[in-house]
């Protein structure tokens, strides 16, 4: 996921990982184990950068975890993009 930073100015990676009971996630600040909705470290950093999320991203990131061994790599990668374009809509329209 790449997702505007308003603390930087441009788009910030986030990287996520299947695993067994959640994801295995990374970005520039932290990486390690979130459960299937990110949480913790998703939304840490999330707020460390002042990043303002929409209501329901936890529940379209735990969907998305559900659903992903049915899709393929592109189809993984485009609920990815639409939920980056989604947060970083909602963080822009907040500015």
């Amino acid at each position: 996921m790449r997702i505007y930073s308003p603390r930087w100015g441009e788009n910030d990676l986030y990287q996520f990982i299947k695993t067994k009971d959640g994801w295995k996630f990374e970005n520039y600040r932290c990486k390690g184990e979130v459960d299937r909705d990110g949480n913790p470290l998703f939304y840490k950093a999330l707020a460390f950068e002042s990043i303002s999320y929409p209501a329901y991203l936890e529940d379209y990131i735990s969907i998305a975890w559900e659903k992903i061994d049915a899709l393929n790599k592109e189809q993984v990668q485009i609920i990815f993009d639409r939920l980056s374009e989604w947060v970083s809509a909602s963080e822009n329209d907040l500015n």
